[in-house]
């Protein structure tokens, strides 16, 4: 069989517009479909969105009758067909929820093949919050298997409440980005009775302790910066560390509380400093700002200013694009009051547990301190929680396949960022030559983390959101 739809107008960097007419030739086991998008103008798209609560289960697996929850949930109707019902769920990650009005997949997808759009907040992130507080055994009901045991007690629900109210039962398409790109994937590999199709956009499926390859994508993005040598810039960094931890570590406690006072950090001890300084060079990069990040280096490698001074500008740099110390403070982790807007606390805990993801120094040539191995985030983790957490990340991938999820899973698009140095914990190539997914690797310049469902402000992406669409429409057509 196929289908026909016509051309799509983007919004690119807010007042541009590329017109795309293209056809994408897709082959699946069942047949061929032929796709061709038709216009859409987002700029003037207004929806009709209502917020709601849904009363989910606080455990679904050691006690059902411990209550219920009041979980988060957005919808919107605007383009929703009753004679063909879809519905697209977008799963929103680890920090407050909202409607994806400018992550624009999930809204131009639905426009596209006529579906309801929801959004589900993810537990104890925003206002869906089970406990009332954030102490660590309250903490022990928040990982991944219960978040997807939510969406499918989310979808069901839903699926018996419409079928009451307007005599439909639709069929459903997941969407998420980086750790709600991996729940995307997991979903859909574990309940594919609930839905037809997923999109995973950066999705960091594979659990890992020891990520050194991070830091490694960190100094190959470097390589990017023009100069000569090419490793200049990683060097300068080196650099930089080399500075820092002579003061950190210095026996004069003077000195290093005027290094502090750089960063504004005289709280911060080495254990939770090093987490912040490691991250600014990641703070441009993952982003998107790899550029950015080139143009500030190259200034300082050339100016007169002291190490010092050089490193202040740095911080001072990335604290334009809202990167401080603030999130990396102990006295923020361990702060286990409820704060709406606050995920740190939350989302270590779940790091710490379940999927490690530990940005360890590179080696044999790190950037960051070389102190930071899994010796430094065990640490790391004992005094955020006060207990030995570690990751049990091979229960993570024996449950949910790791990478081997690309050998199993159908119906699921996996894409990746160029300089992303998360990718190297997703799918990056369909090794197993399965038919029934579809893995891209963006290739742009600043093409970094879920690049593709944050932003289209590169020409390579319409393309890469008309397959994506494809595939929507492809599973929603499928039985």
């Amino acid at each position: 069989y196929q289908r026909r739809v016509h051309g799509i107008i983007l919004t690119i960097m807010g007042s541009m517009y590329v017109m795309i007419f293209i056809t994408l030739l897709f082959c699946f086991a069942s047949g061929s479909i032929n796709f061709q998008i038709d216009p859409i103008d987002l700029s003037t798209t207004t929806l009709n969105v209502v917020e709601g609560i849904f009363y989910n289960v606080k455990d679904h697996f050691r006690n059902r009758q411990s209550g219920l929850f009041a979980q988060r949930y957005w919808e919107s109707f605007d383009f929703f067909d009753k004679n063909a019902p879809k519905a697209i769920l977008y799963i929103c990650g680890e920090g407050t929820g909202a409607f994806p009005h400018e992550k624009t997949l999930p809204v131009v997808a639905a426009t596209v093949v006529k579906a309801a759009v929801y959004a589900l907040e993810h537990r104890f992130y925003g206002k869906s919050q089970p406990n009332p507080d954030w102490s660590v055994e309250n903490l022990k009901i928040l990982n991944y298997e219960q978040a997807l045991a939510d969406i499918a007690y989310f979808i069901e629900s839903t699926n018996s409440k419409l079928n009451t109210t307007i005599g439909v039962i639709p069929k459903w398409v997941i969407i998420g980005g980086s750790y709600a790109g991996a729940m995307s994937a997991w979903f859909r590999y574990k309940h594919p009775h609930l839905v037809v199709g997923s999109i995973a956009s950066s999705a960091v499926v594979n659990a890992i302790a020891d990520f050194q390859d991070y830091e490694k994508q960190v100094i190959h993005d470097l390589s990017k910066c023009p100069g000569n040598p090419t490793n200049w810039s990683a060097d300068l960094l080196r650099k930089y560390t080399k500075y820092a931890y002579e003061q950190l570590l210095s026996k004069d406690p003077q000195e290093k509380k005027k290094f502090l006072e750089m960063f504004n950090a005289t709280d911060m001890d080495v254990l939770d400093f090093s987490y912040y300084f490691a991250d600014i060079p990641v703070s441009f990069i993952q982003p998107g700002r790899r550029v950015a990040l080139c143009n500030v280096l190259e200034k300082l490698f050339k100016s007169s200013l002291s190490t010092r001074d050089q490193l202040k500008e740095l911080a001072e740099e990335a604290a334009k694009y809202g990167y401080n110390v603030d999130g990396y403070r102990f006295n923020t982790l361990k702060n286990t009051t409820i704060k709406i807007n606050s995920g740190k606390r939350q989302w270590y805990y779940q790091v710490c547990t379940s999927f490690g993801w530990f940005q360890s120094a590179y080696q044999p040539s790190p950037i960051r301190w070389s102190g930071m191995n899994l010796t430094y985030w065990y640490k790391y983790c004992k005094e955020a929680y006060s207990e030995n957490l570690l990751p049990d990340e091979v229960v993570t991938n024996l449950g949910y396949g790791g990478e081997r999820i690309a050998k199993y899973a159908k119906n699921t698009y996996f894409t990746q960022g160029s300089d992303d140095g998360w990718k190297w914990a997703g799918i990056m190539k369909n090794v197993y030559g399965n038919k029934d997914i579809y893995v891209t690797e963006i290739t742009c310049e600043g093409c970094a983390h879920c690049i593709d469902s944050v932003s289209y402000t590169h020409l390579t992406l319409p393309t890469i959101l008309l397959v994506q669409i494809s595939v929507v429409a492809v599973s929603l057509k499928k039985k």
